[in-house]
Formats: structure tokens, sequence, C-alpha cells
């Protein structure tokens, strides 16, 4: 029985634990889960026309540089093709060791895009927000005879049109080549694509850049541009509410060195030729120190991109004195630590009342909003923050919070009753003279009417006896005597008491004629007086 017991405890407590987990781990895909699921496939054109002068190295290192240097909400693939795919990485694979197999890959042969084309529309997710595929490529169709080669033209242009009506957009970051003529461009004129031209001014490395803060529009802060072969710099993060920050190094030369150091839960590195992204997983302090060195002194451009997963979430309070409503709300990162506590996130959040900006203070990391309304209402409120320089999820919270007057009960109006109170007074006070009146008129007029005083009782001493009495009883020659005896008279409350009371007190079972009449009294001094009846003469 007792075995039994201990399994049953066992139990219970295995499901208590299993009942805390379970939360912690929905609350914990609530915080990382992306409201908006974004999805990239590069297309990187492996063909042989594609040996120029370090065109595919560059092209390596822009699909990489962009895919690490994406936030969160984005997903990012890779195809490598020619006449087939030579090598696929799939969402969310691209690392340091996608970087070195790129450069092993050997160009080589003829091209056709839509077998790549055809590949990447299959790997799309159907629920993400934005498709886009972009194509790093000289943009030459290629097969081995004329004939051939057209009919991949219409089957590119084919799959283009499917694609397009899917709702997916083509980029395209083109690399010249005079021998070839650019016919991946259809698709980014169909789906209203990017593209970028390499040459026209601006290399691949400046064009990726732009892609992704211009077309993709990812926030950044801009640490600095210089020309020179290395460097040495402090990078203040401002706070430490972030999920990740990252250094993003673009040059125009090879990068020899790149190295970053701060106090962060893990650091994640991927460099090229002529990119290096280092990531800081939850930052623990807000100074972080970079360095780099190249090959050759040459253009170098970094960028900061800091991401923040903020939850917001509303209460509200009534205050009846003033008739006030105060809304708290409470923001708060992907650790759960309350964000109004840093001045710089502080002063890009907004709460918003029905569309209006509302003032707030800010007390024990909460923001305390004021609003006053007299009658229950609905009210719309959101948050939201200025995201220049920061990429922020979550932070458009949206709430519809009721506000519900508490019903205010009137106090009674007892105005009437208190004039029927007072009148009856008023009449029971006037009958109360007028009967006295009466009384008095009836007291005057009776002839020889005695008043009687009241008078006070005699006032009686409180105690009469004081000492005590010994008592010894002579009988007669023939009888026995009564042995003596003894009785307590203080404190007797007596006038007078009697032998025949004493006797009985002494508990003297004799009877004496005229016992009752032998009285004794208190006298002065503590004397005690006695009287005896008179002897009539016989």
């Amino acid at each position: 029985m007792e075995k039994i017991e201990k399994i049953t405890i066992r139990l219970v407590m295995l499901l208590i634990g299993f009942s805390l987990l379970f939360p912690v781990r929905a609350l914990a895909a609530e915080k990382d889960e992306i409201t908006e699921k974004k999805q990239i496939i590069f297309l990187l054109d492996a063909s042989k026309s594609m040996q120029g002068d370090g065109q595919w190295i560059e092209a390596a290192d822009s699909a990489c540089m962009i895919a690490s240097a994406l936030p969160k909400e984005y997903e990012v693939a890779l195809l490598v093709y020619n006449t087939e795919i030579v090598y696929e990485e799939d969402f969310g694979n691209i690392n340091q060791k996608t970087r070195h197999a790129l450069e092993t890959v050997e160009l080589q042969g003829y091209t056709t895009p839509a077998v790549a084309l055809e590949t990447a529309a299959d790997m799309f997710d159907s629920a993400a927000a934005d498709k886009r595929v972009v194509f790093i490529s000289d943009g030459e169709i290629s097969l081995r005879d004329q004939s051939k080669t057209e009919t991949a033209i219409r089957q590119f242009e084919n799959m283009v049109d499917q694609i397009a009506e899917k709702g997916i957009k083509i980029d395209m970051f083109a690399i010249p080549n005079d021998k070839t003529e650019n016919e991946v461009s259809y698709g980014t004129k169909v789906t209203s694509g990017e593209q970028y031209t390499v040459g026209e001014n601006q290399t691949i490395e400046e064009i990726t850049a732009k892609y992704l803060f211009q077309t993709l529009q990812i926030e950044k802060i801009e640490l600095g541009e210089a020309v020179s072969g290395e460097g040495n710099m402090t990078v203040d993060l401002q706070d430490t509410y972030m999920q990740n920050a990252k250094i993003l190094l673009v040059s125009g030369e090879n990068i020899e060195d790149f190295h970053v150091t701060g106090q962060c839960e893990s650091l994640n590195m991927l460099q090229g030729n002529k990119f290096a992204v280092a990531e800081l997983e939850n930052p623990l302090e807000r100074q972080i120190t970079m360095d780099y060195s190249l090959e050759n002194r040459g253009n170098v451009h970094i960028y900061l991109i800091k991401e923040y997963f903020l939850k917001a979430d509303m209460e509200k309070s009534y205050t009846s004195e003033e008739g006030t409503f105060t809304l708290k709300v409470n923001v708060v990162n992907h650790q759960d630590k309350p964000v109004l506590d840093s001045e710089t996130l502080k002063n890009s959040i907004s709460v918003l009342i029905d569309g209006q900006e509302s003032s707030y203070e800010v007390e024990n990391g909460t923001a305390l909003v004021p609003y006053q309304t007299d009658k229950t209402t609905n009210v719309n409120v959101e948050v939201t923050t200025q995201t220049s320089g920061n990429v922020i999820h979550y932070i458009e919270t949206t709430d519809m919070v009721e506000l519900t007057v508490p019903v205010v009960e009137e106090e009674p109006d007892y105005t009437v009753l208190w004039i029927v109170i007072i009148s009856l007074c008023a009449v029971a006070l006037l009958l109360s003279v007028l009967y006295e009146r009466k009384k008095q008129k009836k007291n005057d007029g009776e002839a020889g009417s005695i008043i009687i005083e009241p008078s006070e009782p005699p006032v009686v001493p409180k105690y009469d006896f004081s000492g005590q009495l010994a008592v010894y009883l002579l009988k007669g020659e023939r009888e026995d005597d009564i042995p003596p005896c003894s009785i307590k008279l203080f404190g007797k409350s007596r006038k007078s008491i009697s032998f025949d009371w004493v006797k009985d007190r002494c508990g003297i079972d004799y009877k004496l004629s005229d016992a009752d009449k032998i009285r004794f009294t208190g006298g002065k001094d503590h004397t005690l007086c006695f009287k005896t009846p008179v002897m009539q003469p016989s």
C-alpha cells in the first residue's frame, strides 16, 4: 500500500511538472514567432560565361552577405544552376560552410534558368508574406544549338509568367557580358522586380548594400565610411535590450582579418572576400570593439543592424475620486525586460489612443496613460515606435480596451422624513407642555394639600460589633457544664443580637427560657452592652 502511494505522488508531481513546462514553451514560441515571414531564394549562374575576373566569387559574396545580414523574419535559400541544379542550400542553412563550398563550384557548360526557377517556385511557402527570387547572372540563356536555345528561352518566359501569378518577384544583379544578351531581365520586367547592373559606377558589393537597405528597407545605423587598409573602433549599442546586434563590413578590397569583441551569449561570424558579418546574440554590455585589416588600402563601409523582439500588453485602473482611468502599457523585450527603462527606446515608443498620440509617464518600467471619460466606452490602444536604425518586431500592438465607468448609487433624499420627524417631535413637546400646565393648575386649586418631601433613609453603620465572644455555660449540680465555645462578632451588621442567637451560633443545644430576651448591643470604645429582662416578683 505504501509503495502505491509513493508511485501516485510521483505521478502527480510529474503531471505538475508538465503543466508548468507547457506554458513556458508556448511563451517561448510566441517570442520567436515571426508575424510576417519573408523568403528569398538566390539563383547563382554557374555557367562557363561566369568565369570572368572574380565574377563568381563576388556573386557568392553577395548572396552570403545578404543571407547573414537579414533579420530573422527572412528565410534565405540558394540554388546554383547551369543546365541543372549543381548545388543547393535550403532555407536557413547558409553559413560559413556554404561560403567555402561555393568557392569549389566548377563553372562549366551552358545555362537554362527555367530549371532553377521551377525548382525555386516549389520551395516557397505559400503563406510567406513576401517571396522573391534573386538572379545573380550575366543573363545568358544558351544551349548547344540555336533551336534548343530558343526553346529554353520560351520555357523561361513561361515559367516567369507562372511565377508572376503566384505573386513572386524576380530581382536581378546583372553582370554585363558583351558577348551575350541579358535574357533573364525578362523576369524582372514581368514581375516588377528590381534590376541592378554591375559596372554602372557601382561594384557588386555596393549593389548588394543597396539591395539590402533600399529595396528590402532593412533598418541600419551607419558607423562609418573610410578609405583605409586597417581600422579599429568602439561601437556603442546604446542599450542591451536587443536580441541580436550585427556588425556588417563591406570592403572594396579583400579582407585579411576581421574581429569583434564584446560580452554576449553567443557570437556568430561569416566572412567572404569583401564582406564580413559578426552577429552578437543577446549582448550583455553596450560597448563592443571591432578591428579589421585589408590586403590593400580601399573603401570600407561599416553598418550596425540591431534587431528587437518587443511585446506590449495593456491594463487599466479607475480612480473614482478624480473620475479618470489610467491605462497601463507594458512593453517588454524577448527576455521580458521592460524596455521603457531605456531612455533610447522610451523616446521612440508612442502610445496612441483612438489614433491620437497620448503623453505618458513611466513608473517602474510601465507607461501610465491618463484617460478621462464619464461613460463606459471602448478605446483602441496602439503602441508604435520609430524604427529608424532598428529592426523591431511586434511593437505595433493594438488592443481594444473596455473602460467601464462604475455606477455610483445616489444617496436617498431624507428631507420629507426629517420634516415628519421634526413635526412629530414638535407636537409631542407641545402636548407635554399643555399637560404640565393643566397638572399645575389642578394642584394649585386643591386646598389643604400637603406636599410630603421624600426623606432619605437613616444611615445605619455598616458594622456594629467587633471582637470575639466566648461562652461558657454552667448548668447545675446534677448536669454537666457546656464546654467553652466562641463566636466572632466582627462584621455583624445588626442593631442587636440575642443570647438565643449566640447560643444557636455556638451550636449549644440547650433550651433556656427567656434566652431571646437577653440582648447584646455595641457600645462606645468597642464595649459590649447587654440587657436582661426585668424580673417580676412572684
